[in-house]
């Protein structure tokens, strides 16, 4: 089953107005680069699990990781993290949502996450004897 994630989704989280489309572009490519590798990280039983409240999470999750990484591009353009401080209160710095956001979007994802499954020989028996039972005895174990 495939995530689709648009451009306007990333706008309405990331709180920019539908009607501004300067940034229409650089949110386009910021999604065809990050959706692939987001996609590939996720073990492919949750992927093509047809349910629409796992499909949603696992949206939801992407979303965030790619409206945080966005945020984190705007806030590295010239002029756009700059502060000015006169006794004690600040103008012009940014919130660090996009931190936040990526790190929101990760622990979402992360029971879904391939590296998060066990791998086959940590969770099943394997055995070279074909069609026999497998033993285990006291005498075998080392103590």
């Amino acid at each position: 089953m495939a995530i689709t994630i648009t451009t306007a989704e990333v706008k309405r989280k990331a709180m920019i107005p539908s009607s501004e489309t300067g940034y229409d572009s650089s949110i386009g490519a910021l999604i065809a680069e990050m959706q692939p590798a987001l996609e590939y990280s996720i073990a492919d039983i949750y992927l093509n699990d047809p349910s629409e409240k796992l499909q949603a999470t696992l949206k939801l999750g992407m979303l965030e990781i790619m409206t945080g990484e966005f945020i984190e591009q705007l806030r590295r353009e010239p002029g756009n993290a700059e502060e000015f401080s006169v006794a004690g209160v600040s103008i012009g710095a940014a919130a660090k949502c996009g931190v936040e956001l990526i790190q929101q979007g990760a622990a979402r994802l992360a029971p879904y996450f391939k590296a998060a499954a066990p791998a086959m020989s940590e969770s099943a028996a394997s055995s070279t004897t074909k069609d026999r039972d497998t033993i285990f005895s006291a005498d075998e174990e080392d103590w």
